[in-house]
């Protein structure tokens, strides 16, 4: 069994100043890796600036893409840019 999570990195709002936060979104399950790696190339087909890291085994792979929107971080002070994050690792079944 083959678990894909969507992880969202956006920008928010704490006590008044920009930050950033990183919502799990979507979780799905898949019967084989073939069907979750299409399901993750289905989300990132026509997206401009994708970020691929696939692993074979029982190691962790994800992609991504940014959407463009980037805002500075005010209490730290570094640039910031939103994406979406397709994490796809194997389960085991209980």
């Amino acid at each position: 069994m083959y678990q894909v999570t969507v992880h969202h990195h956006d920008k928010d709002w704490v006590r008044g100043d920009l930050e950033d936060k990183l919502e799990l979104i979507a979780q799905e399950n898949f019967k084989t890796r073939k069907a979750a790696k299409e399901y993750i190339e289905s989300k990132l087909k026509g997206k401009s600036k994708v970020f691929r890291n696939y692993h074979k085994g029982n190691d962790r792979s994800w992609c991504g893409y940014y959407t463009g929107v980037k805002w500075q971080h005010e209490n730290s002070g570094e640039m910031m840019e939103e994406y979406y994050q397709y994490t796809l690792k194997k389960v085991k079944l209980r």
